[in-house]
């Protein structure tokens, strides 16, 4: 299933915070590499904050663009530094095997601005000699228009990219729309009905252990970070007139205290009552599909 999702240009702040460090980030970085001590390396990242907690895209380039990786990445906000560790690859060209994972430590200057720090290599193999490390400077960017990363994911339809209906418009990052295309979509249940809505309730399933769950139709955010318990969220939902119908995802935004994310969804429409229990965790995010007939 094709995936595409809406993304405004990003402003420079996207959330309020003593270390604000949220955003898109651009700059470069060396290698201690005897063969690419003289190579210019670029690189970004793509910053979404949850308090002290990181995660996002890194972009990585040899000057002009045409070689490049793209790995998502997860780290931790500290007192005047953060910690950032390439988690996986996403897209490469070329395409291969898996290279070399970075792990950062990375300094804020007084504004907030600009970071400057140390990498090295977090999957180093066994048949290296020697573990690849560096340095890292970048820049807090207020033009997404001049990032690789972006239409990297562009065109790999994790994002579309709109331009602000008006120029003065502050624009802003639709955080939860990236997060969810960072997630395979596994379709749970398919359902039919000559109903024109349909009627959603939401249950943890057996122990109530905290988990938490966004629910999305057709990729738009409908419920926002929901406690599962055994009281049930209710909501009624149209169903529009296309072959594709309804497709409810349900984002897990914790795993409890009992992983993975689990829970029950009642759907009740035309007059039969469906109910599905699913699980979701950090990588696959459950589905249903409702479609009229």
């Amino acid at each position: 299933m094709k995936l595409v999702f809406s993304l405004v240009l990003i402003c420079s702040t996207l959330f309020s915070s003593a270390q604000d460090i949220a955003g898109l980030w651009r700059g470069r970085f060396t290698s201690n590499h005897p063969l690419q001590q003289i190579t210019e390396y670029k690189y970004e990242l793509l910053l979404f904050q949850d308090g002290n907690k990181i995660s996002g895209y890194s972009y990585s380039t040899v000057v002009n663009g045409e070689f490049y990786a793209v790995c998502e990445i997860a780290g931790n906000l500290f007192e005047g530094y953060m910690v950032i560790t390439e988690t996986k690859t996403l897209y490469q060209n070329p395409s291969g095997s898996e290279g070399v994972l970075q792990s950062h430590i990375l300094f804020l200057n007084s504004d907030t601005k600009e970071v400057s720090g140390e990498w090295k290599q977090s999957n180093k193999r066994k048949t290296q000699l020697f573990e690849e490390s560096g340095k890292t400077f970048l820049k807090k960017e207020d033009d997404p228009s001049k990032s690789g990363l972006i239409k990297v994911l562009e065109q790999k339809n994790a994002v579309q990219v709109e331009k602000p209906s008006a120029p003065e418009q502050s624009p802003i990052l639709n955080k939860d729309s990236i997060k969810l295309s960072s997630r395979t979509v596994e379709i749970v249940k398919s359902i039919e009905t000559n109903a024109d809505s349909v009627l959603i309730e939401l249950y943890d399933d057996g122990l109530i252990d905290g988990d938490s769950v966004s629910v999305f139709t057709n990729n738009s955010i409908l419920l926002n970070r929901i406690g599962l318990s055994d009281k049930g969220i209710k909501q009624t939902i149209a169903l529009p007139k296309t072959e594709e119908g309804l497709l409810l995802i349900l984002f897990a935004e914790n795993q409890g205290t009992i992983p993975p994310n689990t829970g029950v969804l009642v759907v009740k429409t035309g007059g039969l009552v469906y109910e599905i229990r699913f699980k979701s965790d950090n990588k696959k995010s459950a589905a249903v599909r409702i479609t009229r007939k």
